[in-house]
Formats: structure tokens, C-alpha cells, sequence
């Protein structure tokens, strides 16, 4: 085991907490003190997926980590990403957060972005990790076929070996072992409802129309590897985010936050550092 994994795997979780909102029961975990960052994460994970940034960060801000509608114990939403973003204000407004940085990563990107545009006065900076603006079905549209194909997967499949498949497909091949325990067993905890309202908002959600409205400091994080969302595709949103930082991680696959910790804490720690120099 490297030194990298082994504190992902070793290192004692926050422990899940959930408050009830407006909008349903919302769970999250939260680390650290200082200035807020608030994680949102993709359609595979919940809150656990972000153990390297809820260590790596927590000597200097607090990190708070939910678990989206209809993940881990947070009660689902509508399939809107108006109904994401409204759950995620409601939870930071439970935890008194006025401010905060965000990070979103694949699903979790797409909803972040709806909740900054939504909620601007409240975003002091957006990293977007192996996302997109979602992939703007027409009204009416049926669920796209691999969404449809993982739900069957979940329901045929025991959870282990469900969360092996998922861990495949978000991979590079030949990743660390640890790495893919970490990312089957997150997975594996998959709830129905979850996946099938995430993937239904994302397949309806185009937020192209709201990218330029999001006049604030954006990071943009890619692994070269990553073969759920390609490079290409993250980097055009620079065509409506022109003042957005790009970086690319060699070597890394669709869960750069995992598979590469250290890389991806520095590459988002350099940015916040930036934005707190101007």
C-alpha cells in the first residue's frame, strides 16, 4: 500500500451527520475550521468518496462533504437541477455557511453550477472536476440507454460486484489496488433513487445558458485518463467561462480526487491561494 491510499483507507471518517431542510433530510460530514468548502460529488460516489479532501484540507478550512439527494441518507428531489441546488443552499444554510468555496465533481459538477449561478453571492470560488453542463436532452426524452443499464445493473447485481463495475469504468486500466477497493466500495452503496433522479438530471440539464453569468474565480480539473467525461469535453466549457483555469492531470482517470489526492489538493489549495492574494 503507498503512502498515498494507505492514509485514504486508514485515516477514521467524520462521522455522517443529517439535518432535515425544507426540502427533505439532507447527510453530510464536516471537518476542519476556517473558511468553507463545500464538496458535491459524482454520480458513483456520496460524502465517503471525499476522504483525501476531508483530511487534506481540514487544517485550514472547514470541509463539508453532503451526501446528494437520494445518497447515503439524504432524502431524494425532484429530477432538476433547480431542485439539487435549492437542497444544497438549504444545507448550508443549516450549517450558518454564507460563503463558500465549491467543488463539484462529474454530477456533483453539474449541480454546482446550478447552485452558483442560483446563488452567486454565496460562491467565493468553483472547481469543476471531470464535468460538463450536462447533456441537455430535449423535454421528453427517455432516460438515456447507459443510465437505463445501470439501474438494471444495480438491480441484478449484488452490491459488491456492482460497485467492481462501476469502479471499472471510472478507471484507468491497471489502477492501484487500494484505489479501486476505495471507489468499488463507495459504489456499492448506491441507492436506486439516487441514480435514477441523478442520471435523469443530468440528462436534462443544460447549463450553458448559466456559465456566463458565474462571474467568479473557476478552476477547471481534468484527468487525461478519464473515461466517463473526456478532457475535450470539461475544456469547452472555457468557451462560456473564458476567465477559467484549466489543469490536467497525467496519468489520472474519471476520480482524480482519489486516484491522485495529493496532486489534486495542491492543484485546488494553488488556486484558492491565488484567489486570496487578489
Amino acid at each position: 500500500m503507498n503512502q498515498v491510499t494507505m492514509g485514504v483507507v486508514e485515516q477514521p471518517l467524520p462521522e455522517r451527520k443529517t439535518v432535515q431542510t425544507p426540502g427533505g433530510a439532507v447527510s453530510y460530514r464536516e471537518a476542519g475550521r476556517g473558511p468553507a468548502l463545500f464538496l458535491l460529488h459524482g454520480m458513483n460516489g456520496n460524502s465517503r468518496s471525499w476522504a483525501p479532501q476531508l483530511r487534506g484540507f481540514s487544517d485550514s478550512y472547514r470541509v463539508i462533504a453532503w451526501d446528494a439527494p437520494g445518497y447515503g441518507l439524504s432524502d431524494p428531489v425532484a429530477p432538476d437541477a433547480d431542485a439539487y441546488a435549492a437542497q444544497a443552499a438549504h444545507l448550508l444554510d443549516h450549517l450558518k455557511v454564507e460563503r463558500a468555496h465549491v467543488v463539484g465533481h462529474s454530477m456533483g459538477g453539474v449541480i454546482a453550477e446550478r447552485f452558483c449561478a442560483r446563488h452567486l453571492d454565496r460562491a467565493t470560488s468553483l472547481v469543476l472536476s471531470g464535468t460538463h453542463w450536462g447533456n441537455a436532452a430535449p423535454e421528453g426524452a427517455p432516460l438515456a440507454a447507459k443510465y437505463a443499464r445501470r439501474l438494471q445493473e444495480l438491480e441484478d447485481m449484488p452490491a459488491e460486484e456492482y460497485g467492481k463495475v462501476r469502479a471499472g469504468k471510472m478507471l484507468p486500466s491497471s489502477p492501484q489496488p487500494d484505489v479501486f477497493d476505495q471507489v468499488a466500495c463507495v459504489a456499492s452503496e448506491m441507492r436506486r433513487e439516487g441514480l435514477l433522479n441523478g442520471g435523469q438530471m443530468v440528462e436534462r440539464t443544460d447549463n450553458r445558458p448559466f456559465l456566463p453569468a458565474l462571474k467568479l474565480p473557476v478552476l477547471i480539473i481534468t484527468g487525461d485518463r478519464d473515461p466517463v467525461v473526456k478532457p475535450q469535453r470539461s475544456e469547452a466549457m472555457m468557451d462560456y467561462l473564458p476567465s477559467a483555469r484549466a489543469v490536467s492531470l497525467p496519468g489520472v482517470g474519471h476520480a482524480a480526487y482519489l486516484e491522485a489526492p495529493d496532486v489534486f489538493n495542491q492543484a485546488v489549495r494553488e488556486f484558492f491561494t491565488s484567489i486570496e492574494r487578489t
